[in-house]
Order: structure tokens, then sequence, then C-alpha cells
């Protein structure tokens, strides 16, 4: 029975050991902005080029943005980052460490789903591609206006 208990409050405390507060500041993020830029920009054109020119269908899941009063641009490309990790794109991999490495935040595992016999289509990739087409694009904005607040300072 105690460790039952023990196991339950490890369980419940979990979620809070796994938030991130020493996660960095916008002008320290902003220091690895020349590399990052690098990894996006290979990162946009292999997505592009598996695309070949074709039209990405508009998006169900909505795509958080950063905006000039977004208070926290961090946090929202560090759920960018986390979006595009899931997606499990090997053209993204190195853009995925990258940015996690600058933002210095992990992203919480999901739950190991049961291995399942669905065929990977060329449809189901374009789908996953033209959702990291659009992370991307919405990263690139937060790293742009970053550098517009940054600049202002």
């Amino acid at each position: 029975m105690p460790l039952l208990c023990i196991s339950l409050l490890a369980l419940l405390l979990l979620p809070l050991s796994l938030s991130c507060d020493n996660k960095r500041t916008l002008k320290e993020v902003k220091n690895d902005y020349t590399v990052v830029r690098t990894v996006i920009y290979r990162a946009n054109w292999n997505i592009t080029n598996f695309l070949q020119k074709s039209l990405c269908p508009a998006l169900k899941q909505r795509i958080p943005h950063c905006t000039a009063d977004n208070v926290d641009i961090v946090s929202t490309l560090h759920n960018l980052t986390c979006k595009m990790k899931n997606l499990n794109i090997t053209e993204t991999y190195h853009l995925v460490t990258t940015v996690l490495n600058s933002v210095r935040c992990p992203c919480h595992e999901k739950p190991a789903k049961e291995p399942s016999m669905v065929l990977k289509r060329k449809n189901y990739e374009k789908k996953r591609h033209c959702k990291a087409e659009a992370i991307l694009s919405a990263m690139t904005n937060c790293y742009q206006i970053m550098n517009t607040i940054l600049a202002d300072i």
C-alpha cells in the first residue's frame, strides 16, 4: 500500500518536474538566431523540394503564431518546435534539436501509441510536410518579430 501511495504521488508531481522554469530570455534566444536561421532555411528548402510545387490544403488545426503584442515569443517558439517534433519528419530533425537547444526546454513526450499496420501513403506524407511548412512559416515569423522587438531596445 505505501508503494502505491508513493507511485501516485510521483505521478502527480511528474508534470511539475517536466515544466520549463529555466527557459531562456528573448535576448538569449536571439543570440542563437544566426545558427537557427541557417537551419530554418535548410529545412524550408528540403520541405519545398519534397512538396515540389504541389498545393497544400488549408490546415484543420490552428498553428500558434507570434504577434508584436505576444509577450512570450520563446514559449510560442517552443510550442511550434514541439509540434514539428511530433510530425517526425527527417527533414526537420536538425531544426527541432537546434531550437530546443536554443530555448533550453525539452518537449513533453507523448505517450507511446500501439504500433499500427497503416501504410504510409504519399498523401499522408504530403499532409505532414504541408503542416511542417506552415509551422516553419510561423517560426520564421516569430524570429522576425523577435529581431524587430530587440532592435528597438
